[in-house]
């Protein structure tokens, strides 16, 4: 069935076509919703105005179902726009944990392909790749450094511990030109990694985001840096690959 989503001023709201939605703030009648479209106006049988919308993939996020720690969007960020990532992008994620950057990387690129070790977390994400309808995204349960046939891919993503010591044999499976990201909290694995990149392996940029959010209220005269923010998460460490040796 065809997903629906409500926004209100403080929640969103999913539910499937053509049942009744119970909520905190009352009940969406299904019979209610036929012909409406994106954009119309809906009410609660208590009166509470909400808006049918198109899910965008932070009204999905807020629906997802968490276990291990995600890649965070200001870090997915830098790593889709540095590396350019795309439509026609073939895309390998290593270490899917509940899936959230394989399913944000399915809505841009053309096909994901994500190993995940363990069977409790591959559970967890296959059932976030429902939620966002990904067709495009195969989550297999695997060792990457062992399980991993398919070659031709654009970019490399390693949510891994110890990428140092698989990123040798994954280099194979990227074509040339083409990316290969790690995603890092310690310096410790940061030095272990750029101790270990193969020749054919360069760093073009090794970045550590740091994200500051402000106060806007502007009818009480409050527009400042919030008291928090989101500091250090994790080091992201591009490479791109060259030919062994170019010219010969």
């Amino acid at each position: 069935m065809k997903r629906v989503f409500f926004i209100g001023e403080n929640a969103v709201i999913s539910a499937e076509e053509g049942k009744d939605i119970n909520t905190e703030f009352g009940i969406i009648y299904a019979n209610k919703l036929k012909g409406k479209k994106p954009g119309s106006l809906i009410k609660t049988h208590k009166g509470v105005p909400f808006i049918i919308v198109e899910p965008s993939s932070m009204d999905l996020f807020r629906k997802f179902v968490r276990s291990p720690q995600i890649i965070t969007l200001k870090d997915l960020g830098s790593i889709i726009a540095y590396t350019g990532i795309n439509s026609k992008s073939k895309i390998l994620d290593a270490g899917t944990g509940s899936g959230f950057a394989a399913c944000i990387l399915s809505t841009i690129a053309k096909k994901v392909v994500s190993y995940e070790i363990r069977e409790d977390f591959a559970k967890i994400a296959e059932k976030n790749k429902a939620l966002f309808h990904a067709n495009n995204l195969k989550i297999i349960k695997g060792d990457v450094g062992s399980a991993l046939k398919e070659k031709g891919f654009d970019v490399a993503l390693l949510d891994l511990p110890e990428p140092h010591k698989v990123i040798g044999g994954i280099k194979e499976h990227v074509k040339v030109g083409g990316y290969i990201v790690c995603y890092l909290p310690s310096t410790i694995q940061v030095e272990k990694l750029l101790r270990s990149i193969p020749e054919d392996l360069k760093v073009v940029k090794l970045l550590q985001n740091l994200e500051l959010q402000w106060k806007a209220d502007i009818g009480s005269d409050i527009l400042r840096p919030e008291s928090s923010g989101i500091t250090h998460t994790a080091f992201v460490i591009i490479l791109r690959r060259y030919l062994d040796k170019i010219g010969k």
